[in-house]
């Protein structure tokens, strides 16, 4: 009897000593299993692969407090990209040098337009860590070296480690970019005009923001973006590609000497419009942080007369981009210069798109995203904006010639964040080109392929000159046949990149 009551404790015992085991065991393995899925799918590295790669490097640091505390540590900062990569992918040298830049409107307007289900997942990363960190020592010294050197040789091309030593390539190669920025600002320009005769008293350069031309009924659409547009005279290019998918990227490498992936920021577009003897102006709905911040606030500096409707974040105040209308007529029926070079630089499309709106009114509702028919809204607006524009300049008399590019596209679908900027698809490239001038008549449409990088050509031609450095070409002269586009990290070829659906 007393063998039998001492059978049943033992047994208990272990019972007992088996269920504290597996309640121990899953107090780090459950954490382990949701980090392993998680990470790697919402920043980008959704391959099976990683996320087995992840569980095993968990489950090895384990064993040794090196490669514990480490895993832990680098694992709670890559977290902390899931709200971008959920919704952009990998971390790309365009997003980093973005970040740099971002100042505290683009950065309000990102939180604001990050969905509930990124920041849960970031949180839940974070809370899993967290756990597994509490509960998933196990160090001993035996083995524990094998251990270590078993987490080294996994780890040696993996993507946490690759990620880390990327975002520091990148930001040095970025801090590199702003400098060099700073340093052109000293450097004049080497141009010489080398042929000058008068096209049009007055050039109009309408620099656009985040405009996708899939979306404008000019071009096919079939909702009525653009009803002025539609119709129009003048002359309308369907295969315009951005040189570069954000705008710091992008207006570098059309508003300056460029070979698509060296810029020259002294040899700009407004340097060379002065050199030829036309006087510049740069009016600008975007911030102005300091004279070095971008590579548009380099390019303006050299106008003559320059205004910055923004003095800080670009989204200080929400002005509308209507205002940049009232300067352009001032300048206009200002008969003081022989000839102008106007630069309007608008807001346009930015996301947040409903705050660019400014009161103009949502036509166009086929999306259960309120933000992508306030897309839709700021190309009505647009439409609207060019057509007051070509009024202001009809009404003055005088020759002109206006021009409007966006500086790049957007990714544009049905997701949480439907507006959003891209480097992997054809859409974050598509951008609307347009001229306008006193003696056309028509409307005109050509599907010539015209690389961005030909604009400051097509700027020459129109304004009747050439220079040494940039030879003066047409639309149809400056056709690029294997058009090749700076995707943040290389050059690209422009027809191997994939096509996004079109919500209709």
């Amino acid at each position: 009897m007393f063998n039998s009551l001492l059978n049943r404790l033992g047994h208990s015992f272990r019972m007992k000593h088996k269920s504290t085991d597996l309640k121990d065991t899953l107090m780090w393995l459950f954490p382990a299993i949701v980090v392993s899925i998680v990470i790697p799918i919402c920043i980008g590295y959704k391959g099976f692969g990683s996320s087995i790669l992840t569980f095993v490097t968990l489950y090895l640091s384990r064993k040794n407090r090196v490669t514990f505390y480490v895993s832990c540590l680098v694992l709670f900062f890559i977290s902390l990209y899931i709200p971008v990569g959920i919704n952009f992918g990998r971390i790309s040298y365009g997003y980093v040098i973005s970040a740099l830049q971002t100042n505290t409107g683009e950065l309000s307007e990102f939180l604001r337009g990050t969905s509930f289900a990124a920041w849960f997942l970031m949180f839940l990363a974070i809370a899993s860590l967290y756990m597994f960190a509490k509960n998933g020592q196990d160090f001993g010294k035996k083995y524990s070296w094998l251990y270590l050197i078993a987490f080294v040789l996994i780890n040696l091309n993996a993507y946490p480690k690759r990620m880390l030593f990327l975002t520091t390539e990148y930001v040095k190669q970025a801090n590199a970019e702003l400098k060099k920025l700073e340093s052109y600002s000293q450097v004049p320009d080497d141009f010489t005009v080398v042929d000058n005769h008068q096209r049009y008293k007055n050039i109009i350069v309408v620099v656009g923001e985040s405009v996708t031309r899939d979306y404008l009924s000019v071009y096919g659409y079939q909702h009525d973006t653009t009803p002025w547009l539609n119709h129009a005279p003048g002359y309308f290019y369907s295969n315009y590609v951005s040189s570069a998918p954000n705008t710091f990227m992008s207006l570098p490498r059309t508003l300056t000497v460029s070979d698509g992936i060296k810029t020259e920021e002294n040899n700009n577009i407004v340097a060379l419009a002065k050199k030829a003897g036309l006087y510049t102006h740069w009016i600008s709905n975007q911030g102005f942080v300091g004279e070095f911040d971008t590579p548009s606030t380099i390019i303006a500096k050299n106008a003559q007369h320059e205004v910055f409707f923004k003095k800080g974040d670009y989204n200080a105040n929400n002005t509308d981009d209507m205002d940049l209308l009232k300067q352009l007529s001032s300048i206009i029926n200002n008969k003081e210069h022989d000839r102008n070079a106007v630069f309007l630089h608008m807001i346009g499309s930015h996301p947040d798109t409903c705050e660019r709106l400014n009161g103009f009114p949502v036509n166009i509702r086929i999306s259960h995203q309120e933000k992508f028919n306030c897309y839709l809204a700021t190309l009505q607006k647009l439409d609207l904006f060019l057509e007051r524009a070509v009024q202001i300049l009809n009404q003055s008399g005088e020759s002109y010639a206006l021009v409007y590019f966006s500086d790049h596209g957007m990714t544009v679908d049905e997701s949480d964040r439907p507006v959003r900027h891209g480097n992997d698809a054809r859409q974050n490239y598509n951008v609307p080109f347009f001229i306008f001038t006193s003696d056309s008549d028509k409307h005109i449409t050509s599907d010539k392929p015209i690389s961005a990088r030909q604009f400051i050509s097509i700027f020459e031609w129109l304004s009747g000159f050439s220079s040494d450095k940039v030879t003066a070409h047409s639309p149809e002269q400056a056709t690029s046949g294997n058009i090749t586009v700076f995707d943040g990290g290389k050059l690209t070829e422009y027809q191997g990149l994939k096509n996004n659906p079109i919500i209709h």
